[in-house]
C-alpha cells in the first residue's frame, strides 16, 4: 500500500482500532465483574464455615456437656450399669443386659450430645440382651 491510500482511509483505520479497543475493554470489564462475584461467593462461604466452626467450638467447650453426660448414667437402672468412669473430658461407660429400647435410648442420647466417640462396641449377649461399651471425649 502506498501512503496516499493510507491517508485516504485514515479515519476508517482509526475507527477500526477504536472498535477493537472498545471490544477489548468490554471483555475485560465482563471478566473483572465475574472475578469479583466469584470472590464474593467464596468469601461468604468461608465466613459461614468460620461461623460454623465458632459455634461448634462453643458447643464442645461448654460446661453443659458434662451435665448431659451425667444423663447417660440415669437412663437405665443402675444394675445394668457396670462401669461409669469420667475423667476430666473423657468418659468410659459399660452397660450390660440392655434391652433393645434401652440401647436405642442410650445411643440416641450419645449421638445428640456433642462428643467425639472414640470407641463404641455393641454385642448381643442373648436373644433380647445387649452389652455396650463406649469411650468418648469432648
Amino acid at each position: 500500500m502506498n501512503l496516499m491510500t493510507l491517508q485516504r482511509y485514515k479515519n476508517e483505520l482509526i475507527l477500526l482500532l477504536m472498535f477493537i479497543f472498545l471490544l477489548a475493554t468490554f471483555v475485560y470489564k465482563l471478566s473483572a465483574v465475574t472475578y469479583v462475584k466469584e470472590n464474593q461467593v467464596r468469601i461468604n462461604k468461608e465466613i459461614k464455615e468460620i461461623q460454623t466452626i465458632v459455634n461448634l467450638k462453643k458447643q464442645w467447650g461448654g460446661k453443659n456437656i458434662t451435665k448431659k453426660i451425667k444423663i447417660l448414667k440415669t437412663i437405665v437402672p443402675s444394675s445394668k450399669l457396670l462401669s461409669f468412669k469420667k475423667k476430666s473430658k473423657k468418659l468410659s461407660v459399660i452397660y450390660n443386659n440392655l434391652t433393645a429400647n434401652e440401647l436405642n435410648k442410650i445411643t440416641n442420647k450419645l449421638i445428640n450430645i456433642a462428643v467425639e466417640i472414640n470407641n463404641l462396641k455393641i454385642r448381643k449377649n442373648s436373644k433380647n440382651s445387649y452389652r455396650m461399651e463406649c469411650t468418648c471425649k469432648w
